[in-house]
């Protein structure tokens, strides 16, 4: 049986950050790693991390995102110390009940610091190729519903059009009349097909004016009431590739709210600290117990595989019969052409 003092000493030296706190984040326990990386001491409160002290709750929920039901497996943010200029820390959290006593044990690491895997780094980078690939695909196929498929149907539209002018009998012009509107829906659901697979402004103008045009025209299509707050600095330029996965995240969770939610209401808010860019979506809708859906919502199981990508994660707040808040972030790397 290991002793108590040589129990302490093994978890003083772990190379991870471990620090133990009460129901009101006061320490009673910090290791030595933790102290090097933050300074804290035994019984001053651990602050809240800068997400933390800016995310939106609701009435008698956890500011800590790590200490809500459901809480992430991990958590990357800045977190204020005395010590360390570099304030990214990745974090984890578990809740234990002792004699009637909730602890906190707070995991921290700098992620610089990460040893990951190779095995895990292979699968990493074979779900980014499977998604590369997707996008990939769906853009060649927007192009062919844009450029052949599209124009041959408008033509016939025309086509159908004009004879229509030249059709006296009452018969035939309701007849071709009803085609005419049958092609006219047509266009418009290739039209939106095409914006779903790949919106062409994206391409363009990149992220932000296709965020923005995708509201206008979620608007249009699911009359719903949609607000959309973007806050992201003029000198920080997103790459191509984190844009597109982050408006693909935001497109299903806006799918989901309407077909699943029959939301009405659609907030999406996005912003930037640092290096890291958070988002969150919230709806109005009938929400979804979440343990159902474990290990069955492959769009959810995207929409987490594509933060991931990007050093993130994503997490969602939501129960039956009430609204639904996904929360989540990416990391952006800063390199010459940011």
């Amino acid at each position: 049986m290991m002793k108590d003092k040589d129990f302490k000493k093994l978890v003083s030296e772990l190379s991870e950050g471990i620090v133990i706190m009460d129901s009101n984040r006061r320490i009673i326990y910090i290791n030595e790693q933790s102290l090097r990386i933050t300074g804290w001491q035994v019984g001053e409160s651990v602050p809240y991390c800068s997400y933390c002290q800016l995310r939106q709750v609701d009435e008698d929920e956890e500011r800590c995102i790590l200490a809500n039901e459901n809480p992430l497996a991990s958590f990357r943010s800045h977190m204020p110390n005395y010590v360390n200029t570099e304030t990214d820390f990745e974090m984890s959290m578990k809740k234990h009940e002792l004699d009637g006593q909730v602890y906190q044990v707070l995991m921290i690491k700098n992620p610089s610091h990460n040893n990951h895997d190779e095995t895990v780094k292979m699968q990493e980078l074979l779900i980014q190729e499977t998604m590369l690939a997707q996008e990939s695909e769906r853009k060649r196929i927007a192009m062919e519903l844009h450029d052949h498929i599209g124009q041959s149907v408008y033509s016939i539209y025309l086509g159908l059009d004009g004879i229509k002018r030249h059709v006296q009998d009452p018969e035939y012009h309701e007849k071709l009349e009803k085609m005419n509107v049958m092609m006219e829906q047509t266009l418009h659901c290739l039209k939106r097909l095409t914006k779903e697979l790949r919106p062409r402004l994206f391409d363009n103008l990149g992220f932000e004016t296709a965020l923005r045009s995708a509201v206008e025209d979620w608007q249009h299509l699911y009359k719903a009431d949609f607000s959309l707050t973007m806050n992201i600095p003029h000198d920080l330029k997103l790459e191509k590739e984190e844009g597109l996965h982050i408006f693909r995240i935001i497109q299903e969770a806006v799918n989901n709210a309407i077909r699943h939610g029959k939301a009405t209401k659609i907030k999406i808010e996005i912003y930037t600290i640092d290096q890291v860019l958070y988002f969150q979506i919230s709806d109005n809708g009938l929400g979804f117990d979440l343990d159902s859906i474990n290990g069955n919502g492959v769009g959810l199981k995207h929409m987490k595989e594509r933060v991931k990508m990007f050093n993130g994660d994503i997490k969602w707040i939501s129960q039956n019969g009430q609204s639904t808040r996904i929360e989540g972030y990416i990391t952006i790397e800063k390199g010459e052409e940011h």
